[in-house]
């Protein structure tokens, strides 16, 4: 017993320090908090009354796709920079050698955390658990991309910020918000086994007090995205709301839209862009960074040479496809040469931990170019050597 409670108080102690991180200035935001909800398609959200209210209070990006179908691979995806071809939303474990969004934040001293609503511990790593009226599934696993890494999970350090949407709300109360947070609703808010209309609705009340006069709510400027993991109909491609309000916006840009491409991997550029990291060395580069910050960084867009042709509703092929008619089974080795949206190479650890792979002068076969394509199960990642 004085065991346990012990470790509860260093988890405490740790919580502590991270929320007291000294603030780390962005070139564009000195905050991003990605929310993320369920299942729907663009025409269907943009028509709804309650998303309308917020929209006027925000850039809407109106060519923002998914990765693939179903939920979990789109979550992966948005903290790596790969979803490893997965098309399932069965429990899986990605190697400790694969670095994530966190590396890079750790790296810069850059304070995070992922909110992630009814989650029963700081750091669970179950599969599900359920509502008070004891059959309700409300936290999922699939929807919670930091326990699938081993480079987290194993960690005690990292999974310490893998916490609930009620520590967010005192996190917010005492000033303390980390600088990257990614939150997921649970299963009824994020409209997953509820309704469009529900989690709209949630979304507005939960956000309408952050953003009114949110200055004072906020002192330092924070970007906050509204999403959705996926579309509901999978014959059509994988076209998705992406919704950003908050202070860093621009007065003279809410209201507005935008029309550059983006996919999940876009999150990782644009916090790669906005101060100034390293990068993981796979789709991650090459992805467009948000036109807000773009247009105060001078990084320039481009849409991908293939846009037209990508469905983004079929996984491509790799280590975790099931269905797919390519097998692979190796994880893919990060391409340790490109330079990212933040101006820099790749992580000096993700390069120490992959450099002694390479083959015959010093190169290794990748899929991950920087060359802006995009990729699904009908135009597959080619592997060259790098």
């Amino acid at each position: 017993m004085a065991c346990r409670l012990f470790r509860l108080g260093l988890l405490a102690a740790c919580a502590q320090l991270v929320a007291a991180a000294d603030l780390v200035p962005g070139r564009a935001f000195d905050r991003f908090i990605s929310i993320w909800l369920e299942n729907q398609d663009f025409d269907k959200v943009t028509a709804d009354s309650a998303f309308a209210e917020l929209r006027k209070q925000g850039i809407l990006q109106t060519r923002y796709y998914a990765q693939t179908h179903p939920s979990q691979p789109n979550y992966l995806a948005a903290i790596a920079g790969d979803y490893w071809g997965l098309d399932h939303d069965d429990v899986v474990r990605i190697p400790k050698n694969v670095s994530t969004i966190v590396d890079l934040l750790n790296d810069k001293r850059i304070s995070w955390s992922a909110a992630m609503e009814s989650i029963p511990s700081p750091g669970y790593l179950g599969n599900a658990s359920l509502a008070e009226d004891g059959y309700t599934v409300d936290y999922v696993r699939k929807h919670n991309p930091f326990a699938s890494y081993d480079s987290i999970a194993n960690h005690g350090f990292k999974l310490i910020n893998v916490r609930s949407l009620d520590d967010f709300k005192r996190s917010l109360a005492e000033g303390t918000v980390p600088q990257f947070v990614m939150m997921s609703p649970n299963m009824l808010h994020d409209g997953h086994d509820t309704t469009l209309e529900n989690a709209t609705i949630w979304s507005r009340d939960f956000l309408q007090p952050l953003l009114k006069d949110n200055s004072k709510i906020f002192a330092e400027r924070t970007l906050i995205q509204l999403t959705y993991d996926e579309t509901e109909d999978y014959s059509q491609p994988n076209r998705i709301v992406s919704l950003l309000l908050g202070n860093a916006v621009p007065a003279d840009l809410r209201g507005t839209e935008d029309n550059d491409f983006y996919t999940h991997f876009s999150i990782l550029s644009t916090v790669q862009n906005n101060w100034e990291l390293s990068n993981l060395g796979r789709y991650d580069v090459g992805a467009n960074v948000f036109r807000v910050v773009a247009e105060k960084t001078g990084y320039k867009n481009m849409d991908p040479p293939n846009a037209e042709r990508v469905n983004n509703s079929v996984s491509y092929p790799g280590f975790l496809n099931m269905n797919h008619t390519t097998k692979l089974t190796t994880l893919p080795a990060p391409n340790l040469n490109l330079v990212g949206a933040g101006g820099k190479g790749i992580l000096q650890s993700i390069k120490e931990t992959w450099g002694n792979g390479a083959g015959a002068g010093g190169q290794i076969k990748t899929p991950y170019d920087g060359k802006h394509y995009v990729f699904d199960g009908d135009n597959v990642p080619e592997y060259t050597l790098q």
